[in-house]
């Protein structure tokens, strides 16, 4: 079961949650849906790479330089450093999109991450929140924003979100990688921050 559990937990990396994102934005069914597809090729490669790509590649340097001990950060201390990149790298790939004419909602969803990631870095300084959970919480936040504000059926995305949430959580919870607090407060602050700031972007 705990081999089960560290599948799961790869599958629904936090690096993977912005590229899983932009895909649902790009199959809504929404205006979005239509955007040309060489700019939908544009915004998935910026995505990728500076969302997940690049993070992923500077791994061996951490634990080269020892910053980190586990590739699996197993402290909350040894989150600060990745993450703190990794807000970098967010800010990065915002600026690139900014650039791109594009419909605003693609860059308020970007700016919604860059928010959620500097929340969780600032609670992990005292604090390890479930990175898991509020990655798929800001997922299933996105589907809720852009089902109210679109008035588009959105449904089946929000219960696949759901369950992997639940999958997740649950595969945290027996690699003993958190406490069910931080699970449900992991979940809250991405379902409750990203559709807030996009709302007021």
């Amino acid at each position: 079961m705990k081999d089960t559990a560290k599948v799961i937990s790869i599958v629904f990396h936090p690096l993977l949650i912005p590229t899983f994102g932009f895909l649902i934005l790009f199959n809504s069914g929404t205006y979005l849906s239509y955007l040309d597809f060489d700019f939908k090729k544009m915004i998935f490669i910026i995505v990728v790479l500076s969302t997940c790509l690049i993070p992923l590649s500077l791994i061996p340097f951490f634990l080269y330089q020892k910053m980190i001990f586990s590739i699996h950060l197993l402290d909350n201390r040894e989150r600060f450093v990745p993450l703190g990149v990794t807000l970098l790298l967010y800010f990065f790939c915002y600026f690139l999109l900014r650039r791109v004419p594009i419909p605003p909602v693609y860059h308020a969803f970007c700016f919604a991450s860059i928010i959620t990631v500097a929340l969780a870095l600032v609670i992990t300084l005292r604090w390890k929140i479930s990175l898991h959970m509020v990655g798929l919480g800001g997922l299933a936040g996105l589907i809720v924003f852009i089902t109210f504000s679109m008035q588009t059926n959105l449904e089946f995305y929000l219960i696949m979100v759901i369950f992997a949430a639940g999958l997740a959580g649950t595969s945290r919870l027996m690699l003993e990688a958190h406490k069910p607090l931080q699970v449900y407060a992991g979940f809250i602050l991405g379902v409750i921050t990203i559709p807030l700031v996009m709302w007021f972007y």
